[in-house]
């Protein structure tokens, strides 16, 4: 934490035009997006960083509520004030979650809940346009983002996709690369919803925070379904993007 406050030392001495307090969110900001700070990393405390900047605790408190309303820090009573943990996600792009994570500079890992072979549900035989019954792979994790869960994923494939799901260790996406399967059409439905118990117990948020909630069906280019997942992510994490 004493080089971040020479980082911050060093970018407020470059004298912008600026307030005070808008050079200090900006120097933060700037540390965030350059990945000086990491996600859920602490910031120090509003005292030290007056102190050690040579600011009154007026400027740094306006400072942080700017970015606080940006959506970079989160601050709780009693434990501090750390880096927001955000993931960009578009919904346009081919590569999946592991391809886009890593693209913003983070660690990604799964933790398994279920790889096995099932009866296929109503609702995901109607999206993969098999009978009800018919055996697919179901793929129950949680994906996690620098280590902390951000997502819970349960997905149908087709046997034909993916015969062995005890060889899926990380991307999906990428597993079908090496093997010539591309999505090249994907749908989604998307809906806020309410964090259950179970669901907060394993996302670790508060029960009843506000979760998105995806229905997403992917098809290759002969249009056959690839995938029917049922996805909940965390509010608080991921920005999605869809370009027009």
């Amino acid at each position: 934490m004493t080089d971040f406050m020479a980082w911050l030392r060093e970018h407020l001495a470059q004298g912008a035009a600026a307030p005070r307090y808008i050079q200090l969110a900006t120097a933060i900001e700037t540390a965030i997006r350059q990945q000086v700070l990491a996600a859920e990393a602490f910031l120090p405390p509003e005292r030290h960083m007056a102190e050690g900047l040579a600011l009154s605790r007026v400027t740094v408190s306006k400072a942080m509520k700017l970015l606080e309303e940006k959506g970079l820090i989160s601050r709780q009573q009693g434990v501090g004030t750390r880096v927001a943990m955000r993931i960009g996600y578009s919904l346009d792009k081919d590569s999946g979650f592991t391809a886009q994570a890593l693209r913003h500079g983070s660690s990604v890992s799964n933790r398994w809940l279920l790889r096995a072979r099932v009866g296929a549900p109503a609702k995901a035989a109607a999206a993969l346009g098999i009978a009800e019954g018919d055996e697919v792979v179901k793929l129950r994790r949680l994906r996690l983002l620098n280590g902390s869960p951000v997502s819970l994923e349960t997905t149908y494939i087709p046997l034909r996709f993916l015969p062995e799901p005890a060889q899926l260790e990380h991307s999906l996406y990428a597993l079908w690369q090496s093997r010539g399967i591309v999505p090249e059409d994907k749908h989604f439905l998307l809906k806020a919803v309410s964090c259950s118990g179970e669901v907060a117990e394993l996302l670790n948020v508060p029960c009843g925070a506000p979760l998105l909630h995806i229905i997403q069906t992917s098809r290759n280019a002969r249009g056959e379904a690839l995938e029917f997942s049922d996805i909940l992510c965390r509010s608080d994490v991921y920005e999605f993007e869809v370009n027009g």
